[in-house]
């Protein structure tokens, strides 16, 4: 009897946040749940942009700075709110990670960068972290935690402390399950800047098989080491192309009248990272070092003679894990 008032509470209260919180979603222009202004929303990005400076060290690299920033800023043109500023940071840190702030702050690591290999992708990542902030997710996501918290403050008094302790659990799990929604949005605004700049959507499924390689290949470390492989939840089971939610918010970006016109640009963005630190292991660190495959038949385990990696590394590190061999006339990476 006490939950089922207590629950008729929370509705009340939770309809009263509501109708007094909704704000126009730039993407589907629709009301949003919203706790946070468009003011509030850009002052908490910078403030947080601060933070993140001081947490990660940016990459002193003018040129890759330039041109990761420059490539951002043209897909940023092409979203639903090009009338914020944005900013784009490499950060020098081995993660392979991407990430956004609220208010237009996008940031990628090294470590991604370093298993990335083509401009399509890279622009493929930025484009999916653009999405996040142009949907709002990042705002969305405090504020329904600005709300549980309302809603603890006062359950606390009307309900006591164990009962809204198994409460809030409830509403933090339901806060966490917007995830994978938000991942699959971005991904489709994502392929949709893309076309819209000329890129192939296509880029979008080649960024997520790398992230899928990444998954793949630590599964393949922990059995050769006699290890536990590590359990995942992650997005996709199967390779990314396979799976159905994915391939229907992406290929829906594929009629855009300028999908595909620009080139992914292999050669040049592995131009653009020739010389990047790369981490081995916790021990040991090399640097990304670019050749042209000029000899037919060349193998990886040839490869991997020149280099500091073995043949399976050099295969993830080229997109082409786990049986893929080095194409003669194109560029490859090692590590030195």
């Amino acid at each position: 009897m006490i939950l089922k008032k207590i629950l008729a509470f929370i509705s009340v209260i939770s309809m009263a946040v509501v109708i007094n919180a909704c704000s126009t979603n730039p993407v589907t222009g629709k009301k949003d749940f919203s706790l946070i202004s468009k003011d509030q929303e850009l002052a908490m990005g910078a403030q947080a942009h601060k933070s993140v400076l001081k947490q990660f060290k940016r990459l002193n690299n003018p040129r890759l700075q330039a041109y990761v920033n420059n490539i951002g800023q043209l897909l940023a043109s092409k979203s639903h709110r090009n009338n914020i500023r944005y900013t784009f940071t490499v950060l020098e840190d081995p993660s392979v990670n991407a990430f956004a702030l609220p208010g237009g702050y996008v940031y990628v690591t090294t470590g991604l960068l370093a298993y990335l290999n083509s401009e399509g992708e890279l622009a493929g990542v930025l484009g999916h972290e653009i999405g996040h902030i142009t949907a709002r997710h990042g705002v969305q996501q405090q504020s329904a935690g600005l709300a549980s918290a309302i809603l603890l403050e006062i359950l606390s008094k009307k309900a006591g402390k164990s009962t809204a302790k198994s409460l809030g659990q409830l509403s933090t799990a339901l806060i966490r399950g917007y995830g994978r929604e938000h991942e699959l949005q971005a991904d489709k605004l994502g392929a949709e800047y893309l076309a819209r700049a000329g890129y192939s959507p296509k880029n979008m499924y080649d960024v997520i098989s790398v992230l899928k390689a990444q998954e793949e290949f630590s599964k393949y470390q922990a059995r050769r080491e006699g290890r536990q492989p590590p359990s995942y939840h992650g997005v996709f089971s199967t390779h990314p192309s396979n799976d159905q939610r994915l391939q229907t918010v992406i290929n829906a970006a594929k009629h855009i009248r300028t999908a595909g016109t620009r080139s992914p640009n292999h050669d040049g963005y592995l131009r653009q990272i020739n010389g990047l630190k790369y981490r081995i292991d916790k021990n040991r660190t090399g640097h990304i070092a670019i050749g042209r495959v000029s000899t037919p038949g060349l193998t990886y385990a040839q490869l991997a003679r020149r280099s500091v990696v073995d043949a399976q590394r050099l295969r993830l590190l080229n997109g082409q894990f786990p049986n893929g061999e080095p194409v003669p006339g194109r560029l490859v990476k090692i590590v030195e």
